[in-house]
């Protein structure tokens, strides 16, 4: 059911829990915490703050650059515990490859992500801190919880947030097991890439639908889920997601779906998004997912044993076009749609559609309201 509050239209009504504190964060050094101060069956954390420290030292044009002058911030191997968000500023490369992170965050009192770019009070567009790169990791926000016996008091939270910023690349991460929330969520961003990754487990909302479960958020500062500077519905553009593995952990089952979105903003779709290569299995909702998306380009996915498979919809007062849906592998669908365009009833038409290529189960193939194709195009299953 939609609901709107001013131009904003949701589906949810997600409370967020992302804290009002600053991300002021204090570096003490390389620091160990000890396992008798957790459990002793637990591990030898380092300190989170050597991780910031390496960011700090990249802000600040210490160290080396990768080919595209980004400075390298590397950690040494270990299992870090992150108690407070990571910062990643402008022009650095975070590379996390064989390094374990895990987080044992409050309840209140400090953004629900293990890691947010760096954007200034006031930030419009895409201003914030860009052109970054996070290479690698695994990524676990609630190891810790789950080892001590309290999984129950993990806070919902993302993973990675990135927001108001431009030329962000995620690639080769491990994300496990996240609560409520997103493994990677794009609020506002320009040319951003989740490539080569996997995504495993998701702890469900209670409270909201299993659509509310989108591994990859494309979503817009609004009113009411502005991480950092303004709430300016700046909407993303030029969105890439490929080569990506979106399944259960083996402690958790699967994700709502790997892509979508949730917000919405009429006057201000998402424009070029690109899903392609990967690979949704054990999807509780929808495998692959837009909403309010210009310019759509989903090919040569594989999903398999999902609710549904790949859903294209418009929202109320936003005319779409250029969908494309090209080679896609899809099966085992069980209670949804395996294939579906629908273009809202009031004022949503989708125009330009392409569908071909497919392998999938006419009988659950739909296109809904005001869906018109290609020219000289006749799409896989139409009737």
């Amino acid at each position: 059911m939609f609901t709107s509050r001013g131009s904003t239209i949701r589906l949810d009504r997600r409370t967020l829990l992302r804290g009002s504190a600053s991300l002021a964060v204090g570096v003490v050094g390389a620091q160990l915490i000890a396992s008798s101060e957790v459990n002793a069956a637990l591990p030898n954390y380092i300190s989170g703050s050597v991780i910031q420290a390496r960011l700090n030292d990249a802000r600040n044009g210490i160290g080396a650059r990768d080919s595209l002058g980004r400075y390298i911030a590397k950690p040494g191997a270990g299992t870090y515990l992150l108690t407070t968000p990571l910062v990643i500023y402008a022009n650095t490369h975070l590379d996390v490859t064989g390094v374990r992170i895990v987080s044992r965050f409050p309840t209140s009192g400090v953004k629900h992500t293990m890691l947010i770019n760096y954007v200034p009070s006031g930030a419009t567009g895409y201003t914030g801190a860009g052109n970054i790169a996070i290479t690698g990791g695994s990524w676990d926000p609630v190891w810790d919880f789950a080892q001590r016996g309290v999984l129950g008091s993990a806070p919902a939270m993302n993973v990675l947030t990135l927001t108001h910023c431009s030329d962000v690349v995620i690639d080769a991460a491990t994300i496990w097991n996240v609560k409520w929330w997103h493994a990677v969520e794009f609020n506002g961003v320009r040319r951003g890439t989740v490539k080569n990754s996997n995504l495993k487990g998701w702890i469900a909302d209670p409270n909201n639908g299993l659509w509310h479960g989108e591994a990859v958020q494309l979503d817009l500062p609004t009113s009411i889920n502005t991480w950092s500077g303004a709430s300016d519905s700046t909407p993303c553009r030029d969105i890439l997601i490929s080569g990506t593995l979106c399944d259960t952990s083996g402690s958790q089952p699967g994700w709502g779906q790997l892509t979508g979105s949730h917000t919405f903003d009429a006057a201000h779709p998402h424009v070029g998004v690109r899903i392609e290569g990967n690979t949704v299995r054990n999807a509780r909702w929808d495998a692959i997912a837009t909403a309010n998306a210009q310019s759509v380009h989903i090919a040569n996915n594989v999903v398999e044993n999902c609710v549904g498979g790949v859903y294209v919809k418009s929202v109320p007062n936003a005319p779409l076009q250029t969908v494309e849906i090209i080679g896609n592998q899809v099966n085992g669908i069980n209670g949804r749609d395996a294939l579906a365009v629908r273009a809202d009833p009031a004022g949503g038409p989708i125009s330009d559609v392409l569908i071909s290529g497919n392998v999938v189960d006419c009988a659950k193939v739909n296109y809904y309201g005001a869906v018109s194709f290609r020219q000289g195009h006749v799409a896989d299953c139409a009737v």
